[in-house]
């Protein structure tokens, strides 16, 4: 298809040139079919090449009826091959069998190119259709009549004329090489024609297969960019010649249908990076470097952009990368090889062989050269002695690597030698420096980690100083209020019931007015120490809220359970018994309990608001009880 293209482009090039002189008849219209005929003899094998009528239908909208009206305007083929190029019209073509034995004859019609859209087959015998057939590689393979990568179709041509219709349709390049062949003389010709694609392959794979053993041993990059070309261009060519289709993804039409393109831009790739790296541009020439890495970046986003992007679009732009790329990086191993790097030169020698195989086909396919087995399989001769040259290549850059490193080597030594006994005298003194630091680290290190443990201590300590009252020895507000607010949003997102238990000491100031302060701090002393012994469970938080005023925040309590823990305090208050200088003090407590199961639209300080609340009705009603909030 690349070739197709170089010719396609050369021949608009020569039909302007000869037109201008004259030199060119026009298409006409003839008004009979080509004809070829058959004997009992043979021949075994027709090749139609150019002997076919053509219609152009740019619409694709004309009916084998259309086609075959006598209005129709039929064309000859003026031009070396029927090969049209990236295209997006219908080309019809016809031509005429005769039969000249008196009895029917199985042929075998052969358009041998795998990647056509649509290709569509009418026999007619006498105007009256006799076979008709529908292919194209967006069908599964398993639907060709043929299971072979090209596509061929079974017709049976009766004694007599024998007319043959064929529509082409593609969104890439359009060719109708057709042949014709006796079955067993296609057979014969399939076989040897596979022999060669599979000898083709096999000596391909054994060349990646082999340099990657070496990779593993060697661990170069330089054969991860060779393996990453030749299975691309392996797989390309595969895809090209419908082997792929055959025989690896016959039912993959989708992955089938935009192949070509992936591979061929992954081919340009790793021909890119090989070349980058291979050649030590980055080093020989910046201005070579950047062309090399820009082109790469070009191939990867025109391999990526395959999986979305129309078919038609990325073979054109694959087809127009492929020809600079291969000049540039020959152009750039002659370079090298001229600046006096050595290693380019089986480089070189194999670039040059691959363009010459490719030169050879576009010869033959012009015309230049004969055709024969050696110009119709040029391009895979030159592609596989580009492979094996640039194995080659590869061991010969090492080599010269190694040379290099060994003179590298040897410098080295001599300059060791001239350094190492100024090194044995720095040895002693190093070491007695080292000793020395040694002692001295460590002795910073000591100071250090005993002022790192007072540090810890003092933090520790202020922790506990700003979180605890300093004369129940329970938590104070502030740790209280952040508990709060923690367990108000994790209560909400669990979805369980938070409670607040506040409570204060009865007429706590008539105890100082009576007693004297320090009597009323005895008295909160002795709550605070009621409240350690009672409210057990650690995921509880106790409190003094401020003055006299205590505060427990209960995580996952119910309304019973928290009554039962604010009676069992207000009791064990009732209950205690103060001795403070020969005097005897008692004292009670009232309560306010509140529980609720918080949600996204409430407020933590509600459910204290709410037990404040519950508890100045405690007061109000008699001190020394408890009481509920909201009921």
């Amino acid at each position: 298809m690349l070739i197709n293209e170089i010719k396609r482009r050369l021949l608009v090039f020569l039909i302007a040139a000869l037109s201008s002189f004259g030199l060119l008849a026009q298409d006409v219209a003839p008004d009979t079919f080509r004809d070829f005929t058959l004997t009992g003899a043979g021949p075994e094998r027709i090749d139609v090449s150019t002997r076919m009528g053509l219609l152009i239908d740019p619409e694709g909208a004309l009916s084998l009826d259309q086609v075959m009206a006598p209005q129709s305007t039929w064309q000859t083929i003026n031009r070396s091959a029927p090969n049209f190029g990236f295209t997006s019209d219908t080309y019809w073509f016809r031509f005429v069998i005769q039969n000249a034995s008196d009895r029917p004859v199985n042929r075998l019609v052969e358009l041998p190119f795998a990647f056509l859209d649509e290709v569509r087959l009418y026999h007619l015998v006498g105007g009256v259709l006799k076979t008709t057939y529908a292919l194209g590689d967006a069908q599964p393979f398993a639907l060709r009549p043929v299971q072979h990568p090209h596509f061929v179709m079974p017709v049976t041509l009766s004694p007599g004329s024998n007319q043959i219709y064929l529509r082409l349709a593609s969104t890439g390049t359009v060719e109708a090489t057709l042949r014709v062949w006796a079955p067993l003389a296609f057979q014969t010709a399939s076989q040897e024609e596979g022999l060669l694609q599979g000898a083709f392959a096999g000596v391909l794979l054994i060349m990646v297969i082999y340099n990657l053993f070496l990779f593993f041993s060697i661990r170069d990059l330089n054969y991860v960019y060779f393996i990453g070309f030749a299975t691309s261009y392996l797989l390309f060519h595969l895809s090209l010649s419908g082997y792929a289709f055959a025989y690896l993804w016959p039912d993959a039409v989708n992955w089938n249908s935009y192949a070509i393109s992936t591979f061929a831009a992954s081919t340009t790739l790793f021909t890119c990076l090989f070349a980058n790296s291979f050649l030590k541009l980055k080093h020989a020439s910046v201005a070579a470097y950047r062309l090399l890495n820009a082109l790469a970046i070009a191939s990867g986003a025109l391999m990526l952009s395959t999986f979305f992007l129309p078919f038609s679009v990325t073979i054109r732009v694959a087809a127009s990368l492929v020809i600079p790329v291969t000049v540039i990086v020959l152009l750039l191993g002659y370079w090298r090889w001229w600046r006096g790097a050595q290693f380019a030169r089986f480089y070189c020698l194999a670039w040059t062989a691959a363009l010459i195989g490719l030169a050879v086909l576009a010869a033959q396919k012009f015309g230049i050269v004969p055709t024969g087995f050696w110009t119709i399989n040029a391009p895979q001769i030159g592609i596989l002695l580009l492979v094996v040259l640039l194995s080659f290549t590869l061991a010969d850059r090492i080599n010269s690597d190694r040379s290099l490193r060994l003179e590298a080597q040897a410098e080295a030594l001599d300059s060791e030698r001239a350094t190492r006994a100024a090194q044995t005298a720095l040895i002693a003194v190093q070491e007695q420096a080292n000793v020395n630091l040694e002692k001295r680290v460590q002795a910073r290190t000591n100071d250090l980690n005993q002022t790192l443990e007072k540090l810890q201590i003092a933090n520790n300590r202020l922790q506990h100083l700003s979180t605890t009252d300093g004369l129940t020895q329970i938590s104070n507000r502030a740790f209280f209020d952040q508990s709060l607010q923690t367990e108000h949003r994790r209560a909400t997102r669990m979805g369980t019931s938070l409670s607040v238990i506040l409570f204060d000491i009865d007429h706590f100031k008539n105890v100082n007015d009576t007693y004297g302060h320090p009597a009323g701090d005895e008295c909160l002393r002795a709550v605070g120490e009621v409240l350690r012994a009672k409210v057990l469970r650690g995921e509880d938080v106790v409190a003094r809220y401020g003055g006299e005023e205590f505060a427990l925040l209960r995580v996952n309590a119910n309304m019973s359970n928290s009554l039962a823990v604010a009676e069992e305090l207000r009791a064990a208050i009732e209950n205690l018994c103060l001795d403070i200088e020969g005097q005897t003090i008692r004292f009670t407590a009232s309560f306010g309990v509140a529980i609720d199961t918080p949600t996204g639209n409430s407020n933590a300080q509600d459910l204290v608001n709410d037990a404040d609340k519950a508890l100045y009705r405690a007061k109000s009603e008699g001190r020394n009880c408890v009481r509920v909030a909201n009921t």
